[in-house]
């Protein structure tokens, strides 16, 4: 690969739970290193995502997004985004256009303020499809208030309008040098972490809205052996009540649960998988110093 006007570095992807941070990382990566969900904090864990051509390596670092926090798990999501702003080459932030800014929008602000970063700022306004017409200006105006910029671009990623456009935004912005990964590395997530994710993924999405903020995941054993991969996830919740739902009636939520993430899995690994799923209660994990830590949160 030609190093000479090549680009590459690492880019901190911010902004707010549900704006689309995971959703851009996939797309441009190609595939799925970072689960989606409707449900805010989504994502846990700093996660990345490289995606390579002939001209540039973007190194994502898709952040969990930024929220008032209420225990010790949310305020380690907090520290976990704030610290990847003093690892990264670029900023990019990622708002929903759609509304109005919110408290949790102008926190960032104040936080990339109080950080005192140097490094280019890229402003993804993201939902446009969902933009009211008459919004359009306030709404662009109101979000290059809070994130001076001379980048910026808006976009829908479930229509995939200006998406290009923002990843043109993002490459220029990138120092030159060579890539910072083999080309076809795309995560630095292990597959058994990716498994235990894509289960955490459909829990959120099949599950009703108690379940999410308490639910994590973890895998405890993965074997291969002649072709086929044993993996055994563990569901971790905080209440009976929690544990019921995940079940659900003769088994059929966990069953349906355990189904597509099999598939899911079996498609990464190309290969074909046995996964079990346990549910175990953990009253305030949450809460737990010891917990946070083992479950790589800390």
């Amino acid at each position: 690969m030609n190093s000479d006007g090549y680009r590459a570095g690492a880019i901190a992807v911010v902004g707010r739970p549900n704006v689309g941070k995971s959703s851009l990382v996939n797309h441009v990566v190609g595939q799925k290193v970072s689960i989606v969900s409707d449900k805010p904090q989504t994502t846990r864990k700093r996660i990345l995502g490289i995606a390579t051509t002939p001209r540039w390596q973007i190194v994502f670092a898709d952040t969990p997004g930024l929220h008032e926090a209420r225990h010790k798990l949310g305020a380690a999501l907090n520290e976990a985004a704030k610290q990847t702003l003093d690892e990264c080459d670029v900023v990019l932030v990622m708002v929903d256009v759609s509304k109005r800014p919110g408290k949790e929008d102008r926190a960032l602000a104040e936080m990339l303020a109080l950080a005192g970063s140097k490094r280019p700022l890229v402003l993804g306004m993201n939902k446009m499809d969902l933009l009211k017409p008459v919004d359009v200006e306030a709404h662009y105006e109101a979000y290059l208030a809070l994130f001076p910029t001379e980048r910026s671009m808006m976009t829908s990623l479930t229509q995939g309008h200006n998406v290009d456009l923002l990843v043109s935004l993002l490459v220029d912005a990138l120092p030159e040098g060579p890539p910072l990964y083999p080309e076809e590395d795309v995560t630095d997530q292990p597959m058994r972490e990716l498994a235990s994710e894509l289960v955490r993924e459909k829990a959120l999405r099949l599950t009703r809205q108690e379940v999410p903020h308490a639910l994590a995941t973890t895998t405890e054993a993965w074997e291969e052996e002649d072709g086929l991969t044993r993996i055994s996830v563990v569901l971790l919740v905080e209440t009976e009540g929690q544990k019921a739902i995940l079940i659900g009636k003769k088994g059929a939520m966990l069953k349906r649960i355990g189904t597509e993430a099999r598939l899911e899995i079996e498609e990464m690994t190309g290969g074909r998988v046995f996964l079990e799923l346990f549910v175990k209660v953990r009253p305030d994990w949450r809460q737990n110093p010891r917990w946070l830590r083992e479950l790589g949160m800390v």
